[in-house]
């Protein structure tokens, strides 16, 4: 194993500092692989696939809508409408940016968010890989799943 698998405890950390509302984590189990159509690609020094974060688009447009503070009401609405929108894209691919430090420690290599797709067929999913999916709760934003994946 490369990287560290996320610690329910930092995920939490790290989401109640960057967005900025009061956010909880917890181990859970990864929901359906399908609804998981959100997925951050992370590259080693190499350019190998290393590890990939995962999400519904209901967790994607909550993370977006917080992290500058657009209305819950906004995230709705963009579910409804079945897309992110351009702010809130550039929001949540930042998350995912922000996410990347969970996976790392000062033993592990280097690795780095190169896109993140709307594609459930591209979550990391190599045997051996490690899998870890958390619970979380973003307050007013409400609640979904973040699934790391990583060799």
């Amino acid at each position: 194993m490369n990287y560290q698998t996320p610690a329910a405890n930092k995920v939490a950390e790290m989401l109640t500092m960057v967005l900025g509302v009061e956010a909880t984590a917890k181990e859970g189990s990864a929901p359906d692989v399908a609804s998981l159509d959100h997925v951050a690609i992370f590259l080693n020094r190499e350019d190998e696939f290393v590890a990939s974060c995962s999400c519904s688009l209901t967790t994607a447009a909550a993370l977006g809508c917080a992290l500058s503070m657009i209305p819950p009401g906004g995230a709705e609405a963009m579910v409804e409408d079945g897309a992110l929108t351009t702010t809130a894209s550039e929001n949540f691919y930042e998350m995912m940016n922000i996410c990347s430090s969970l996976l790392m420690n000062d033993k592990s290599a280097h690795l780095r968010l190169v896109e993140v797709v709307v594609d459930a067929g591209r979550r990391m999913q190599d045997e051996g890989s490690v899998e870890m999916a958390f619970d979380v709760d973003l307050g007013k934003y409400g609640k979904g799943s973040l699934v790391f994946n990583h060799t």
